[in-house]
């Protein structure tokens, strides 16, 4: 019975997902560069992070589902929490994570599920002025796990969905570029200096991919 509803459910997501990329690219010339550099094996895919569209249009570049940490207040609403969860989000207290949010995640790594994680940690309302300070979690879960990180850079939507507007605007382009793979070593107790050598490579991928 299992078997049956995750087919189901996959089937529903690929016809969610080519509905979305159609639409996405007739309303704002969606484009997706460096799907070459996708590797076949689990690794965390990383990215700026600027609007509310993001996990949307991050979603629609890949052909498999993803699954996204995301901060716990997003799931209260008891309309958005089915879609939030069924989408492949998985909520975690950033002041508490919880031995269950290790266990899911842990999960996934073994079953060779992609991780999204946005290292900046919330949305930034100016991203001209560069990315927020990264926090620990991507590069820690790397380390900690020997798994490569994938930099993704998006480009457009800040201007299309702006913090507090309720609806998106029409005008405007979305673009996403795909690194190349970020080879991350197998450390079981990452170090301060491990998690910060980690974090600058992957500020400095983010950084070239948005220029």
């Amino acid at each position: 019975m299992k078997k049956i509803k995750k087919a189901i459910s996959h089937f529903f997501y690929k016809t969610l997902i080519i509905i979305v990329r159609f639409l996405l690219k007739i309303t704002w010339g969606y484009k997706v560069e460096g799907k070459e550099n996708i590797p076949s094996r689990s690794f965390i895919l990383v990215a700026n992070h600027v609007s509310i569209l993001d996990p949307i249009v991050i979603g629609a570049a890949f052909d498999k589902r993803l699954f996204y940490l995301a901060k716990k207040e997003l799931f209260k609403s008891k309309i958005f929490n089915p879609f939030l969860r069924w989408l492949g989000a998985i909520d975690v207290d950033r002041k508490d994570f919880k031995y269950e949010t290790w266990k899911k995640i842990n999960k996934l790594i073994k079953e060779n599920e992609i991780i999204v994680i946005f290292p900046e940690g919330t949305r930034n309302d100016h991203p001209e002025m560069g990315l927020l300070e990264l926090k620990d979690g991507a590069a820690s879960l790397a380390l900690t796990h020997g798994l490569p990180i994938l930099p993704v850079g998006i480009k457009g939507t800040e201007k299309i969905w702006r913090r507090k507007k309720f609806f998106p605007q029409v005008k405007g382009r979305i673009k996403i570029r795909i690194g190349k793979i970020i080879e991350i070593p197998k450390v079981r107790r990452p170090s301060k200096e491990d998690i910060k050598e980690v974090n600058e490579k992957i500020k400095a991928n983010l950084m070239e991919l948005l220029k």
